[in-house]
């Protein structure tokens, strides 16, 4: 395909600089996507099992809530119940405590006041404040903010860094389709290894481009919406509603009876009447002291239907209602233009096949953040001063090129290094305090205090110091988990626990990817080594001639 190479030069400027601008947030926010495919069970295998309360059947549903109810009063207004909710592993019931911060979306729980409730083999209730492992949540969160903190209205400031950052995302990613269009079939898997660096960085970024191309296309879009949907709406409502409001509040159900009784056992079974093909999760019920005006949201899953939240499909009624619930909001009973919008939702979650679509989606975000990574090297590469010849004069590489050599290793490999440095330590945590406070206070600042280290280290030591050493201490925290969980499993007087069952392929992916970061450390150390004097990439000081 021929195309006027004008338009290829500005294609490449414009994919250059767009992708050197967005590359680093996009690093972050794609290795934690990927891993956001599990966070559900990184949570609970980073929890001990104490405070894990146990399962009930759902006869004991009523008994529960009744129980809890007459002790709590703060339960007869609303609360939560898990089923089989995978992010509901810790009580079949659960509600928060009323505190001043509880208003605030996505606002994190640093003060615990989740309360957990079930009840043991003789029936009798058990209560406790939660104070689990919100891991999953800390790698949700940088996988939709970057990391960065802070409030902007009702969302954090990153959602609205991060719209603008798949804006640039998206140019970047048809820039590079306009640049590779005239040599693609040619260039496809054409991966060069060798003594040329740029030539390999340059080959393994487009086949992992081109390959992805779908993927990249349809998340960048989904970024843009649910970053600024309010803005969309607003703006719809302008238009289409004037003055009207966009969405309205249900006006008051009628119901036969002044003052019904909760039955959550008869609601499982109409939901399942009425959903037969999806699996209830869980539900959560509000408002119920004033029955004509609450309110039921019902979590449903199906790995065969498109989903519309990240891992559920949802029915919203009156708990007290004797009329049959409304499908209309089920994929099974959508129209095609919502089933249009759902696949979007759908198609950036990764909600949809089952196990099957969670593994691909994880290599779809380590392939993605690799991407990012590689196009700042490559960035760096293309931009260094070489050394022609022994007797020319060691080249001085430029201050930009230094900087972005030293930001990129500091903070993609500080991303990395914190997520799996705060999972490794969480269950030390436990050893040395048994009952702390806020556990997962400790793991934020774990988290965030590895990073800001890691880019600090990179620009005082240099990118070519800085890459070996992070990739080791990648290496060495991964190893750290499976030891643990030996350490565990001999020791268990110690305090630490280790993963049974469907959970311990963790600690095995944990060595395998342990080993191929010791194998990363040993390629960059060896080319610190071998770079030329004058690289950014070496430690070898220039001999300077005795006078």
């Amino acid at each position: 395909m021929k195309i006027r190479a004008d338009l290829i030069k500005i294609a490449k400027n414009l994919h250059t600089w767009v992708g050197i601008s967005a590359g680093i947030f996009l690093f972050i926010c794609f290795f934690a996507a990927g891993l956001t495919m599990f966070q559900h069970d990184l949570s609970k295998w980073a929890a001990p099992p104490q405070q894990q309360l146990p399962a009930i059947e759902t006869n004991q549903y009523n008994q529960l809530v009744e129980k809890v109810q007459q002790q709590y009063p703060e339960t007869l207004k609303g609360f939560t119940l898990s089923f089989h909710a995978k992010e509901g592993f810790n009580a079949p019931m659960f509600w928060d405590v009323p505190h001043e911060e509880a208003e605030q979306d996505h606002h994190f729980d640093s003060a615990q006041t989740t309360m957990l409730a079930s009840l043991d083999k003789q029936g009798n209730l058990i209560v406790q404040r939660e104070n689990v492992s919100k891991i999953g949540w800390l790698i949700e969160q940088l996988h939709e903010t970057a990391g960065i903190p802070g409030m902007l209205g009702h969302h954090t400031l990153g959602v609205y860094v991060m719209g603008v950052v798949a804006v640039l995302y998206f140019l970047a990613i048809l820039s590079g389709l306009i640049v590779l269009l005239p040599t693609l079939v040619k260039d496809y898997f054409a991966i060069r290894p060798g003594k040329n660096k740029k030539r390999f960085w340059l080959d393994t970024h487009n086949v992992i481009g081109i390959t992805s191309l779908p993927f990249h296309i349809i998340i960048a879009i989904s970024v843009i919406v649910f970053a600024f949907h309010d803005l969309f709406y607003g703006a719809l409502g302008q238009l289409a509603f004037k003055d009207k409001p966009l969405f309205e509040r249900p006006a008051p159900m009628v119901l036969a009876e002044t003052q019904p009784k909760l039955d959550v056992e008869n609601i499982y079974h109409r939901l399942q009447q009425s959903a037969p093909d999806y699996r209830i999760d869980g539900m959560r019920l509000n408002n119920l002291d004033t029955p004509e005006k609450a309110s039921g949201f019902a979590a449903l899953y199906s790995p065969n239907q498109m989903l519309r939240g990240d891992n559920f499909d949802y029915m919203s009624f009156n708990p007290y209602q004797t009329e049959a619930f409304k499908t209309n909001t089920l994929d099974t009973q959508s129209s095609v233009a919502e089933k249009v919008i759902k696949s979007m939702f759908s198609l950036h979650f990764g909600n949809f096949g089952g196990d099957i679509t969670r593994w691909i989606y994880l290599l779809f975000g380590i392939g993605g953040a690799y991407l990012f990574y590689s196009g700042n090297i490559l960035w760096v590469e293309t931009r260094l001063k070489k050394q022609k010849t022994a007797n020319m004069p060691i080249p001085q590489q430029r201050n930009d090129v230094k900087f972005m050599a030293n930001l990129t290793i500091g903070a993609c490999l500080g991303c990395v290094l914190g997520i799996f440095g705060s999972l490794s330590a969480i269950r030390w945590f436990y050893v040395i305090s048994p009952n702390p406070d806020n556990i997962n206070l400790l793991m934020m600042y774990s988290y965030y205090a590895i990073f800001i280290i890691s880019i600090v280290y990179a620009f005082v030591a240099g990118a070519a110091k800085a890459l070996p050493h992070l990739l080791l201490a990648i290496a060495i925290i991964l190893f750290s988990i499976p030891v643990t969980s030996l350490i565990a499993w001999a020791w268990p007087d110690l305090g630490l626990w280790y993963a049974k069952g469907t959970l311990l392929w963790i600690d095995i992916f944990a060595l395998i990817f342990a080993v191929c970061f010791l194998r990363f450390y040993q390629q960059a150390n060896a080319r610190r080594k071998i770079a030329p004097v004058g690289s950014i990439w070496t430690t070898q000081q220039p001999v300077h001639p005795e006078a």
